[in-house]
């Protein structure tokens, strides 16, 4: 495990280079914010009444990585799916689809390409990410404590991209309303992935957020029925529009 370790947080730095300028297992069935369809609903609609801005090159440059992360995700769950009879995959595969068509919808309102049209489950348009998910998969197939540490990584450094644009983006609400209920789901992928470690008797230390973060995340509540503003403010609660 260790030297496939060092093998993708040295490819994963690479994630920390390009953005830095520019419930337990149980608990896993419904990861996203905003489980039920009139959250849902209240996110769409917001998001519809936003203005759409011209992103500038740094935010475009954000937005379609942002789309092969999601779908390098997912990729990677489903593939562990088909290796580990767990519920915490499948369960995050979807969250993470939702998470792509969150992103796809921000492309189609800049008129900006998709990079993920027309790819299969584990195909890229960027070699980078190809090499990623390739090595990826190939440390999650080692064991299932191995394949749990990938998901922990992966959400790591998602959750840190995701602050990132955050605290790096002041004037594109609808992109900042997308990443706002992301991050959220990518804390529940956390918790979920970091639940089932701990349940076999191992321990996650983050490489991106800090470990106080982490463990902020990690006590505190599964945000699953919760749609938030590009504020962070909350939007909607179980349909319950604020």
């Amino acid at each position: 495990m260790k030297a496939c370790t060092i093998i993708v947080m040295t490819t994963m730095t690479c994630i920390g280079a390009l953005i830095a300028p520019a419930a337990v297992e149980a608990g896993q069935g419904n990861s996203q914010p905003g489980g039920s369809s009139d959250c849902q609903q209240a996110l769409v609609d917001r998001l519809d009444n936003l203005p759409v801005d011209e992103l500038d090159a740094e935010m475009v440059d954000a937005v379609t990585l942002l789309r092969e992360e999601e779908k390098l995700a997912r990729d990677v769950y489903l593939t562990m799916t088909a290796l580990y009879d767990l519920s915490v995959f499948p369960n995050i595969a979807r969250s993470e689809q939702q998470h792509m068509d969150l992103v796809a919808k921000i492309l189609a309102r800049h008129g900006l390409p998709d990079p993920a049209e027309g790819k299969g489950v584990g195909e890229f348009s960027d070699p980078w990410v190809q090499g990623l998910f390739d090595d990826l998969v190939e440390m999650g197939e080692t064991s299932l404590i191995d394949a749990l540490t990938v998901g922990a990584l992966i959400e790591d450094v998602d959750i840190y991209h995701l602050e990132h644009i955050l605290e790096h983006n002041p004037m594109y609400d609808d992109v900042n309303l997308v990443v706002q209920n992301m991050v959220a789901g990518s804390r529940n992928h956390m918790r979920g992935f970091v639940g089932a470690l701990d349940q076999r008797g191992e321990t996650f230390v983050p490489d991106y957020i800090t470990e106080d973060d982490l463990e902020e995340i990690l006590s505190t509540p599964m945000e699953t029925a919760v749609i938030y503003d590009e504020n962070g403010d909350i939007l909607a609660e179980c349909g319950r529009g604020r």
